[in-house]
């Protein structure tokens, strides 16, 4: 499994106007992506300007068929995403190195 972790600097006052923004186009993901295990959108509570969209994808066709061949230098945005950013998007990828509960049924305990 690959975690992909793209993080956002908000500009100030535009916080909330990004996250419903956000929020709505990534709901219709799970929908859109074979391969997408799980999302989330994550706020900083020290730093509430700095926003993480987190995805788990199954494997790198996965992601491919998301973020494109790219996938690992280059960010996924919205329409006019700039407008609401400090700074460009930081894009991290992670290999996931924990079992599932699909692959390890005695994590369901």
């Amino acid at each position: 499994m690959i975690v992909r972790v793209s993080e956002a600097h908000v500009r100030e006052g535009m916080e909330d106007e990004f996250l419903a923004v956000l929020r709505g186009l990534v709901a219709t993901f799970p929908g859109r992506y074979r391969g997408l295990l799980r999302h989330e959108v994550l706020v900083d509570l020290a730093e509430p300007s700095r926003v993480q969209y987190v995805s788990e994808w199954a494997d790198e066709a996965a992601l491919i068929s998301y973020a494109g061949e790219d996938w690992r230098t280059q960010p996924v945005t919205f329409p006019d995403e700039e407008r609401f950013l400090r700074r460009p998007l930081a894009l991290r990828h992670f290999l996931s190195s924990m079992p599932t509960i699909e692959q390890d049924p005695g994590l369901r305990r």
